[in-house]
Formats: C-alpha cells, sequence, structure tokens
C-alpha cells in the first residue's frame, strides 16, 4: 500500500529521462507518457492508500482492458517505480532496451489499486 506526495508515481527505464509533465491531465488520462518514463496517478493521497502491484502482465491482468498499454526505454535493463521524493518502490530487471507495459486501474478517476504489468 502506498500514499505519494502528488498522488503519482514515475515508471522509468533509470538514468537522464524525459519526465512529461505537459502531458499530465488526471481528468483525462491517468498516464502521461514519454519515450522515457511514465507518470502514473494513484488515488488522491488525501483519499487514502492505493494497492500498487508490479508484475508481469500474464501474472497480474485483472479481467479487464488495461489503462495504458506502451512502450517505455529501458537502456539500462532495468525498469524503476518511484515516488516524487525518489523513494524507489521497485526495481526489476528487463530483458531489452524497451519495455511493454500494461497497466490496470480499477477506477477510471480515483484508482484505488494500480496493477503496472510488464510483458
Amino acid at each position: 500500500m502506498i500514499q505519494p506526495v502528488n498522488s503519482i508515481v514515475f515508471v522509468s527505464g533509470g538514468g537522464k529521462v524525459d519526465v512529461p509533465f505537459d502531458k499530465v491531465d488526471p481528468d483525462r488520462h491517468l498516464v502521461a507518457a514519454s519515450k522515457s518514463s511514465l507518470i502514473v496517478s494513484v488515488l488522491p493521497e488525501v483519499d487514502g492508500e492505493t494497492e500498487l502491484t508490479f508484475g508481469y502482465s500474464n501474472e497480474l491482468d485483472p479481467g479487464w482492458p488495461a489503462g495504458f498499454v506502451g512502450e517505455i526505454d529501458t537502456p539500462h535493463g532495468e525498469l524503476i517505480v518511484e515516488t516524487v521524493d525518489e523513494k524507489i518502490l521497485v526495481r526489476q530487471a528487463v530483458d531489452s532496451l524497451t519495455t511493454k507495459l500494461r497497466i490496470w486501474f480499477n477506477n477510471p478517476v480515483w484508482p484505488s489499486r494500480v496493477l503496472i504489468g510488464i510483458d
């Protein structure tokens, strides 16, 4: 369970990344993406905790459509999920320079459950 500052987490391949701050629009999309990182919205911190689960897509698929499907660059052979204050939540080794991700949300506006799957 997490309750991050600003109600977002970052997903990246590490190193210098292009953080897509200019694409954040939580009223329309729960994910803002660039080639090298994602900003993923979670339940507003004042409303409580978010259950964040990370793993392989085929093991996490909850049976409803993913809210985000895309790829990010992973030039350092790892995928990192971290908070605004740089607390690393997940550090996962990956085998390719680009990693496909699927992200599921239990609610299209206020997700209290977020599943991040790698393919």
